[in-house]
């Protein structure tokens, strides 16, 4: 068992309170996600669960123990952080039994979970070698398995991967997913990538200024984003909001095309939201609206355009981001006539809440 439950848990710094209030509740066996912008709290809140830190007010549990109050060493964890924090004049073999001698662990013990965790690390070959002589990867699968050896309750993990090159996160991304996978262990991981958080987690949690925006599965955020925050900080490039008025059921978006917005007071400011993967070259007389080309990033499979509502005048034009299937031959300067299906629509009411109801999922 490793459930882990956040029960009003509020962190402040002198007179700076920077968490909130978090309820949070994290099954055993999961592999969840905390994002967010810079300074949301993601590592206080890691640090929080660990033990590192206390909480000014609130609860933690771990399988239903009150933990509040006891040290980091005694709750049965183990943590990754972003440094590698080897010992250097070590070897790898003992940077991974260092921590199990300490705790005068029977030596065959220590030598078959450092051999067990070599194994499912692929660190084998590199048991002999000190950490200077081990490429940025090697590092980085020699401190999960420090971790590994302990056998610990919950893997959490603060931004394990930044330091590494972009190709080589791809590949432990896939080896982390692979090896949460094999041992079916609890882990909470802290990232600002939204692409590690997508195809990692179980779950996610979208913090901001210290609060809790939305729990859910990956795709659930995608599709079902709970307001404007969530709507605009999930997705890359970003959601596409259009601010606008609910009058006589619709509402208008750029072009004139009116969407139905039935159940919203009259006269309401409300917000369209619109992916740029469901934007898409309009066919023959489809209503729509015009984008005037700013800017192209051609990928290959598909080109990301970023572009001005046509029409629009004074300093900050609107930006609008579409990305178009394969290789359209677009340019610079270029006016395209973009559509979309009514139903990828994404309604948020004055209050910034996702608006919910008939039609409305």
């Amino acid at each position: 068992m490793s459930q882990i439950a956040l029960k009003g848990v509020t962190k402040s710094f002198g007179g700076v309170s920077v968490i909130h209030g978090v309820d949070l509740d994290i099954e055993t066996g999961e592999l969840v996600v905390f994002v967010g912008p810079s300074g949301c709290g993601k590592s206080t809140l890691l640090r929080l669960i660990s033990g590192l830190d206390q909480p000014s007010a609130g609860a933690i549990e771990i399988d239903g123990r009150d933990v509040t109050r006891v040290s980091a060493a005694d709750r049965g964890l183990a943590m990754v952080f972003q440094s590698y924090a080897l010992y250097p004049h070590m070897t790898v073999r003992q940077n991974l039994s260092f921590g199990l001698e300490n705790t005068r662990m029977a030596k065959a013990e220590v030598t078959g979970r450092v051999a067990e965790a070599a194994r499912m690390l692929n660190i084998e070959p590199l048991l002999d070698r000190r950490p200077t002589q081990l490429s940025g990867g090697q590092r980085q699968r020699v401190a999960i398995g420090r971790a590994i050896v302990r056998n610990p309750t919950a893997f959490l993990l603060d931004e394990p991967l930044s330091n590494l090159d972009a190709e080589l996160r791809v590949s432990m991304r896939a080896e982390l997913a692979a090896l949460h996978a094999r041992l079916g262990t609890t882990m909470i991981y802290v990232t600002h990538d939204q692409i590690e958080a997508m195809t990692l987690a179980s779950r996610i949690v979208v913090l901001r200024a210290g609060r809790v925006e939305q729990v859910a599965r990956p795709l659930d955020l995608f599709n079902r984003p709970a307001n404007l925050f969530v709507a605009g900080f999930i997705g890359a490039p970003s959601m596409n909001l259009f601010p606008t008025r609910a009058e006589g059921g619709t509402a208008a978006l750029p072009g004139g095309r009116r969407v139905p917005m039935a159940g919203v007071p009259e006269g309401s400011e409300v917000t369209i939201g619109l992916r740029p993967q469901h934007l898409r070259l309009a066919q023959g007389n489809e209503p729509g609206f015009d984008l005037r080309i700013a800017l192209i990033e051609a990928l290959g499979t598909e080109t990301v355009v970023h572009g001005e509502l046509a029409g629009t005048s004074g300093d900050t034009p609107r930006r609008v981001f579409a990305i178009l299937p394969g290789q359209p031959g677009v340019a610079l300067g270029d006016i395209l006539r973009l559509g979309f299906d009514e139903a990828y629509l994404h309604r948020f009411g004055p209050d910034g809440q996702r608006l919910v109801g008939p039609g409305r999922p």
